[in-house]
């Protein structure tokens, strides 16, 4: 770490410039990558109901998205190092491009499914690529304060995406979200192709080839909350839009909950650093509470209101949750085996 640090300082301020600029331009690119993929999202799972889907054909749906997430994300982490990042994020919504032309044009239940194998695809190169060249091109120092700045981006783009796809497809119809989700996400290809990555990043990819060592075992009590928590955001994702939409919400509404998310997210995103400074091992116990509560509000209050206060509640302690474990994960391996780590976290989220 000593040498890497070393040879950062050796890159001088433009070199800090160069990658302040990187970090707003992937900032922007994700912004709008989150908003392309989050205008139609929520609306695949409501389409296959439509269409005749089951609650277990609905849950198979989301596992089958989930199947690529759960493996590649570590395995790609693991190679990261010396490759050119950016152009690995193009592949994101290139494939969410390719998964909504799909579903648009299906017009059955086992073909929604195996659709979901494309969008989980672009999940892998998005959020860990992503963040991985957020730690790359950040200092122990500022690594809170730049993962707040990427993660606000993409919550953004989720919080309009969905009000934005609803308002659509209550309109239009639900295919007209999906090629909304198309258009945007064609846009942000340029973007992601002006991306070039900074001096200080690809002198850490020379430096990262030299290989680190890391400790598992120190992160397996990191790893085994994430594990738990994934389960519970699986479920708000994928069965709670049909649970709220059966009660009588509609489209729109189904949107302006997930939006109410993403504006949880990103206020408590922006206050994040300030309650950093917890002990870890209390911040996490009061996670652990403060997820079971909007869970029980959902199952014993159903009403729009409630699941407004509910995925609200659910949407802070998230961020402040997945702040404290990524610089937790960040900080206990050298920066050789971000890509790995990250990787792993994802995978396993």
């Amino acid at each position: 770490m000593r040498r890497i640090l070393k040879g950062s300082t050796k890159l001088s301020e433009p070199a800090s410039k160069e990658s302040a600029a990187f970090l707003r331009l992937l900032s922007v690119s994700t912004f709008v990558i989150g908003l392309g993929i989050s205008s139609g999202i929520y609306f695949v799972p409501i389409q296959a109901e439509i269409l005749g889907a089951s609650y277990i054909e609905i849950g198979v749906l989301g596992f089958v998205r989930a199947l690529p997430y759960a493996f590649l994300p570590a395995l790609v982490g693991h190679f990261l190092a010396g490759v050119n990042k950016a152009r690995l994020y193009l592949i994101s919504p290139i494939m969410a491009i390719i998964f909504y032309t799909v579903v648009s044009l299906v017009k059955s239940v086992p073909a929604i499914i195996a659709a979901q194998l494309l969008i989980g695809l672009a999940f892998v190169f998005y959020w860990p690529v992503g963040e991985t060249m957020v730690a790359a091109s950040s200092t122990v120092q500022n690594r809170v304060r730049a993962f707040a700045l990427y993660s606000i981006s993409w919550n953004a783009g989720y919080l309009l995406g969905p009000s934005i796809g609803g308002y659509v497809a209550e309109n239009f119809g639900i295919y007209a979200a999906f090629w909304l989700s198309i258009i945007i996400l064609a846009a942000a290809i340029p973007m992601v192709l002006s991306l070039k990555q900074p001096t200080v990043l690809e002198q850490k990819d020379l430096d990262e080839k030299g290989g680190g060592k890391i400790s598992l075992r120190k992160l397996v009590p990191f790893y085994s909350m994430l594990v738990i928590q994934s389960m519970v955001y699986a479920t708000l994702l994928v069965i709670f839009p049909n649970y709220a939409w059966n009660f009588g919400i509609s489209e729109f509404y189904v949107g302006t909950i997930f939006t109410v998310f993403s504006i949880a997210r990103l206020l408590s995103f922006l206050v994040v650093g300030k309650m950093f400074r917890s002990q870890p091992r209390f911040a996490f116990t009061m996670t652990s509470v403060f997820f079971a509560i909007p869970m029980l509000l959902i199952a014993y209050f159903p009403s729009l209101v409630v699941f407004y206060i509910a995925v609200a509640m659910y949407a802070a302690t998230l961020s402040y949750f997945t702040s404290l474990l990524f610089n937790a994960l960040t900080r206990n391996v050298p920066a050789e085996r971000y890509g790995f780590v990250v990787g792993l976290y994802e995978g396993i989220f």
